[in-house]
């Protein structure tokens, strides 16, 4: 498949980058990641969860990323994130989105690839393209948990990907959604092995990573690093701060926020392509 997705994540790893695959929450947040890529000169990947989805719906939420990303100095691809929904995955299909991510990842491997194959032939006959994820990767991501994580080895993650055909393989590498209670042991083995092969390889679980832990995954192969966490704390945090404020300024208030969110995806967006070494 040749799309904006794809693309995006090939020319990151062409150039041993890695592309910012950020949760948006709403139209602010929306605007505050497309200009700190636009800032950093780098394409992004813009995902809302499930949950987002369902709240705002399916059209609504592609005007409002599409109304954002028109007139973008970056590549700005639309993908949804964390998906068990077979009918919600469709809807984005046939509506147009660039590409959605199957997680059936909680599922015995045979089910896992079997029902991540025919989202892939539903897709790709629409030119969209699909994520898939083998392994468990725990934590919490909206309405998706996992109290264990199930890691993946490259022999499965090899045999997943050229049964299922995906586009990008999300592998459990030890990684968590959430936020970390302690540091995690990452199989920096699988990625620097299946760094090799064709296909992007996704991180999930980046909020907590440190920066040299992030450069050393790209350096290895990673190609897409999902951010979710971090924009959800930044947005709240910004929120209470801003509302401290004596006068009653709804604009003011949401221009605030929202760059305070543009300044934080900044330096994730500037970290994995390589514009900055910290975060």
């Amino acid at each position: 498949m040749d799309d904006l997705f794809t693309n995006i994540l090939f020319q990151a790893k062409s150039t041993h980058t890695a592309a910012a695959a950020i949760n948006t929450l709403n139209h602010q947040t929306t605007i505050a990641i497309v200009r700190a890529a636009e800032r950093a000169d780098r394409n992004v990947i813009i995902q809302p969860s499930t949950g987002t989805v369902l709240a705002y719906g399916v059209d609504e939420t592609l005007a409002m990323i599409n109304a954002v990303r028109r007139d973008a100095r970056v590549m700005v691809s639309l993908h949804l994130d964390h998906c068990r929904d077979e009918a919600l995955a469709k809807a984005c299909v046939d509506a147009g989105w660039d590409s959605v991510m199957v997680d059936y990842s909680g599922l015995p491997y045979e089910q896992n690839a079997e029902k991540t194959r025919a989202m892939v032939d539903y897709a790709h006959a629409r030119c969209v393209t699909v994520e898939g994820e083998i392994g468990v990767i725990a934590g919490v991501e909206d309405e998706i948990s996992s109290a264990c994580a199930a890691p993946a080895t490259f022999e499965d993650t090899i045999r997943f990907v050229r049964y299922t055909g995906i586009d990008a393989v999300a592998p459990a590498i030890g990684t968590a959604h959430g936020v970390y209670k302690t540091a995690p042991k990452l199989n920096f083995e699988l990625v620097e092995r299946f760094g090799k092969e064709d296909t992007p390889l996704v991180v999930h679980g980046g909020t907590g990573l440190s920066a040299d832990t992030f450069l050393r995954l790209i350096r290895l192969g990673a190609a897409k690093i999902n951010i979710s966490t971090a924009l959800k704390k930044t947005y709240l945090g910004a929120c209470r701060n801003h509302l401290s404020d004596a006068k009653i300024a709804p604009v003011d208030f949401d221009t605030a926020v929202r760059e305070d969110c543009e300044n934080e995806m900044y330096r994730y967006i500037a970290l994995f392509g390589g514009v900055a070494q910290t975060l």
